[in-house]
């Protein structure tokens, strides 16, 4: 996938991330408008908090505008457009596809689930998730439970106006970050393009939302992130190297964790959509969107310069003594938040 390519300057990252987000800034209001035209809108309901029908086309706008910023990247990096590169654009349609068929006619559990692992198949079969540190079969399959666990992840925290977004944008610009550090120009072009389209969408999805991600988008978002963890590992000797994508990605990590352990121990169906979050017990001591929405937002961006911090060494004992702190961290945080009530809603 990154055999034929040239280095690119940061001036070309830089339009690339604007590409992304001009595409995103200008093709929402559209879409907004096709969005009520369509019938494209999540109605309020006892288990949400919005109170008015939003539309629920945003991933469209982030899929066109990260498409947009992506086609330009590979043409500037003179990156030969092979087979994987193919099959990680099919996983990415056919995910957006799948999100938009749930978004109008609601897909069950386990429909939805049968549309991720097909979105693995074609990252399996191009040749995406192999070598992860080595190409044993144990590889593939945490491969495969990686990719679909932080597709339900980021669509689990689609849950507050701007939260999947501001995660993502997060995350991609701490994997841009470290593929700068590798030298790795494709996942650093994804990575740049899945950046610029978050950020702009943020000025439509943040509190109060004009619009919201739907499935095509929240599931677009993790399937991206999930490929650029798997991306971080390539070339690398160490298992180590998986420490980097699971601090970028721990917020996510520990709010799924959270919500299953949490749903077991009330003996609760870990599938059912719920007002159980984390995010929603933090929304709860807060009572307020924008506050619970920034204090996410220090996590990932600490959890961040923690992973890419420790990209940068290989000091076996480092890693685990920062991996058991942060685990604790998360276990207490886990341990407050179980026992914080679920409201109806959060209020701003």
């Amino acid at each position: 996938m990154l055999r034929k390519e040239t280095g690119l300057h940061l001036i070309s990252y830089t339009l690339l991330f604007l590409v992304a987000g001009v595409s995103v800034l200008s093709l929402t209001p559209r879409i907004i408008r096709a969005a009520h035209r369509w019938g494209f809108l999540d109605i309020p309901s006892a288990r949400k908090i919005h109170q008015n029908p939003t539309p629920l086309l945003g991933g469209m706008a982030i899929f066109a505008g990260f498409l947009a910023s992506f086609l330009i990247g590979i043409r500037l990096s003179s990156t030969e457009f092979s087979f994987p590169l193919i099959g990680f654009l099919l996983g990415a349609t056919w995910v957006f596809l799948i999100g938009l068929i749930d978004d109008k006619r609601s897909l069950g559990p386990v429909a939805k689930l049968g549309g991720q692992l097909v979105a693995c198949g074609f990252l399996f079969f191009s040749g995406n998730t192999n070598g992860l540190i080595t190409n044993a079969p144990l590889d593939v399959i945490l491969s495969f439970v990686w990719v679909v666990g932080l597709m339900n992840a980021l669509n689990f925290l689609d849950n507050m106006d701007g939260l999947a977004t501001g995660i993502t944008f997060l995350a991609s610009m701490a994997f841009f970050i470290l593929f700068l550090i590798q030298g790795q120009v494709v996942p650093a072009i994804i990575a740049i393009g899945l950046a610029g389209s978050a950020l702009a969408f943020l000025r439509f999805n943040f509190h109060p939302a004009s619009i919201f991600l739907g499935d095509a988008g929240s599931l677009l978002y993790g399937y991206v992130l999930a490929t650029l963890g798997l991306m971080s590992t390539w070339h690398q000797e160490s298992y180590l190297s998986l420490f980097a994508p699971i601090l970028i990605l721990g917020y996510p990590i520990f709010d799924v964790s959270f919500v299953v352990l949490t749903r077991i121990a009330r003996g609760s169906h870990i599938a059912q959509a719920g007002k159980d979050h984390s995010t929603h017990r933090i929304g709860t001591l807060l009572d307020n969107v924008r506050g619970t929405a920034w204090v996410v937002y220090a996590a990932c961006f600490m959890l961040a310069v923690v992973g890419i911090s420790l990209s940068m060494t290989r000091d076996l004992a480092l890693h685990f003594s920062v991996l058991i702190l942060i685990a604790f961290l998360f276990l207490l945080s886990g341990t407050l938040l179980s026992r914080v009530p679920i409201q109806e809603r959060a209020t701003d």
